[in-house]
């Protein structure tokens, strides 16, 4: 398998800068020819207690709210079958506009619309006048009226993808065009209120956990001591940061602080600056040595080749990265294509996560076996998020996940309660 120094920036050359061509069929994407009527839609809600509590300037949480849609289909043959997928949405508003309330009223939007009944009298029945849906798009255009909410969209076309995979007997990654078996992951060190605090993580994430690199989390005066002892001890680590939006890009100061981070060879500075900004991080950051990432800025393909086309015009385009969630950007093809998209024109991407369960992640790894995600990602963390989860995640050993194999997300122990 490649490591991350044999991936990054092997694409010399630029391509397609045009998503509209990004079809099903160009991706490698099984598009399913079998007609599958709609008989049931449900909802489950599961409170999942976090081992571990955390703060934010507004508030504690001790849990998190997570919601599966669950289709039931059935063939002209007469046969059933049942496909989840999961959505992970945080407590509150702070990460974007969403958050567990909005998600479930989404949800009832998008269950009335695949089963043909007014929002009003939406029991996750279908009506019999429904026609069946056969490819994601024939599925997806059931509800593409519905402006924004792409977490719930993820959630519900993973249930898709995992009815037409649990139906064909294949895994959801061969669906979906991914080739490797096992997938490169990291870590992710959150803010931490001493450098010996910090460093006892991530001590143990490369000695014990042996991860293939290491994500720290930096703000403006928790950024380039940290930095520094982390390399004092590691000099050859794979290590980039996530500023979560921390740094002013018209602050000369924050502009900097920036700048000097060039001096620790990292892989990446991640969404440094608004996490609404698409320009001002090609503009104002073209001139630092270290690539920078893009994540809440990148919400679907359009936002991708906007991103590339800037970073064309004021530098080099393996100046950037992107990080890739599915439930950010509405769903599991809308991902494909943004990485599509990257990979053709020099730009590196990997796969963030959302705190999600152990279907949510398994869903991640499916989609990191495509061979554009080229990086390594957040798939494993220092300690279980939540007190018991929904099922296994996918076997790790030595920096690497194993792509689960068995019929759709291939979680033999998936238990999500009634």
């Amino acid at each position: 398998m490649e490591t991350w120094k044999e991936t990054r920036g092997r694409t010399e050359t630029w391509g397609c800068l045009d998503e509209r061509v990004l079809t099903p069929k160009a991706l490698g994407v099984y598009e399913n020819p079998v007609p599958l009527t709609v008989e049931a839609v449900r909802v489950r809600s599961r409170k999942m207690d976090l081992r571990i509590p955390f703060e934010t300037s507004f508030g504690r949480f001790d849990s998190l709210v997570r919601l599966y849609p669950e289709i039931t289909f059935r063939t002209e043959d007469g046969r059933r079958v049942t496909g989840v997928g999961e959505c992970s949405p945080l407590s509150a508003p702070w990460y974007d506009y969403e958050c567990h309330r909005s998600v479930a009223t989404a949800l009832g939007y998008l269950v009335a619309s695949l089963t043909g009944k007014p929002v009003e009298e939406a029991d996750g029945v279908a009506s019999e006048k429904e026609p069946p849906v056969t490819d994601v798009l024939s599925f997806t255009s059931r509800y593409r009226w519905i402006v924004g909410h792409p977490m719930a969209k993820a959630g519900m076309e993973g249930a898709y993808w995992d009815g037409v995979a649990r139906l064909r007997g294949v895994s959801v990654s061969s669906l979906w065009g991914g080739t490797r078996k096992a997938v490169l992951t990291g870590t992710s060190v959150g803010l931490e209120p001493t450098v010996e605090a910090l460093m006892g993580k991530v001590d143990r994430a490369v000695r014990e956990m042996e991860v293939a690199r290491v994500k720290v989390k930096v703000k403006p005066g928790r950024d380039l001591a940290y930095l520094e002892a982390i390399r004092n001890r590691y000099p050859d680590l794979p290590l980039q940061v996530d500023a979560n939006a921390a740094y002013d890009l018209f602050d000369p100061a924050h502009l900097a602080l920036l700048k000097d981070f060039d001096r620790f060879g990292l892989l990446m500075i991640e969404q440094p600056g608004r996490n609404d900004d698409i320009l001002d991080h090609a503009r104002q950051l073209a001139h630092l040595s270290t690539p920078i990432c893009l994540d809440e800025s990148i919400l679907h393909a359009v936002h991708a080749r906007q991103a590339i086309q800037l970073w064309k015009e004021h530098s080099h385009p393996s100046r950037l990265v992107v990080n890739i969630k599915p439930p950010r950007v509405g769903g599991y093809l809308e991902a494909i294509r943004i990485a599509r998209l990257c990979c053709d024109n020099g730009v590196s991407v990997w796969c963030g996560g959302m705190h999600e369960s152990a279907l949510g992640k398994t869903a991640n790894v499916h989609f990191s076996s495509r061979d554009e995600v080229d990086l390594p990602g957040d798939h494993v963390s220092q300690a279980p998020y939540f007190v018991r989860n929904v099922g296994s995640s996918p076997e790790y050993r030595r920096g690497r996940l194993t792509v689960p194999s068995g019929a759709g997300w291939g979680i033999e122990d998936l238990d999500l309660g009634d």
